[in-house]
């Protein structure tokens, strides 16, 4: 994985150019070209769930604050799964509420100025409404931080103690690597997604630490900010900004980045038109029970 700090040193090495004035150019760069990727198809590696809930005779709810694209809503009532159908248009939606109608069934959703509708109207508070969606993504703009060592971590577990680390809140979202050696106490070498941080010297971890326990040690770290795409894929945006860097003094250079950024990209789309490794969408296979009433018999 290439953190915003390993990516821009990269995007340095590739320009010869590491100059404050020529980082911030490839930022701005890099930046413009993983937007643009993300925004290029629906990708699986950005959904994301959020949660909503219910107030009584409460119809619209606004949308979670990173939600670009709603890809399906669904309403949980006690034990009941709910999936409303996306309403067509506005007209549809609006026939629906020619008059009041609640219910904590849902039949039909609405997205309109960054909020959902329901239809019909809950009727009870407190019911959770799902809501996958397709994340917004932020620009990479936030250095690595490394000061301190971890003291411990479990093997299975998800409770990281520090030692002289100033960890705070706003780090939830990133990614912790602890440094990989042949040395007792330190790490696997493989990056974490931050969950929470308690305090300067606890955090929590998505995913259960699947290294060797750390205990009573002193290993160095990163914690750094990463892209949303897939981790075989963090350099695509700094290839894009040493492309746009040389083609203002030597064009060879600035197509062959450019074809490098191209061919890493077409990997993309390749790699992940589905979320698994099935290669199988539908084997053609129909194992659906027929119904003897529709059958004649001859």
């Amino acid at each position: 994985m290439k953190s915003y700090t390993i990516g821009r040193n990269l995007a340095g090495v590739l320009t010869k150019n590491a100059s404050t004035a020529n980082l911030s150019f490839l930022d701005e760069i890099a930046n413009d070209d993983y937007r643009m990727i993300c925004t290029m198809r629906d990708w699986p590696f950005l959904e994301r769930l959020r949660t909503l809930t219910t107030v009584a005779s409460a119809q619209f709810y606004n949308l979670p604050y990173d939600c670009e694209k709603v890809r399906e809503v669904a309403v949980i009532v006690s034990s009941n799964r709910y999936t409303p159908k996306l309403c067509p248009d506005r007209k549809f939606w609006d026939n629906l509420n020619l008059s009041s109608f609640t219910s904590d069934t849902p039949e039909w959703y609405f997205i309109f100025n960054g909020q959902v509708g329901l239809w019909p109207t809950p009727a009870s508070t407190g019911n959770t409404i799902n809501i996958t969606q397709k994340c917004r993504v932020i620009d990479l703009n936030v250095a690595d931080y490394t000061t301190g060592t971890i003291v411990s971590v479990a093997n299975g577990g998800v409770a990281v103690v520090g030692s002289g680390t100033s960890w705070t809140e706003r780090m939830a979202g990133r990614y912790i690597r602890m440094t990989y050696s042949n040395t007792a106490n330190t790490g696997d070498g493989v990056w974490y997604e931050i969950s929470g941080v308690t305090d300067a010297t606890h955090l929590t971890l998505v995913r259960t630490y699947g290294g060797t326990a750390i205990a009573a040690g002193s290993a160095t770290f990163n914690i750094g900010q990463m892209p949303l795409l897939p981790e075989s894929f963090h350099a695509l945006p700094w290839y894009k900004a040493a492309a746009a860097y040389w083609a203002k003094e030597d064009e060879d250079r600035a197509a062959s980045f450019e074809m490098m950024h191209d061919k890493m990209l077409s990997e993309l789309k390749n790699s992940w038109l589905s979320p698994t490794t099935d290669m199988i969408i539908d084997d053609g296979d129909d194992n659906a029970i027929i119904n003897p009433n529709l059958v004649i018999s001859l």
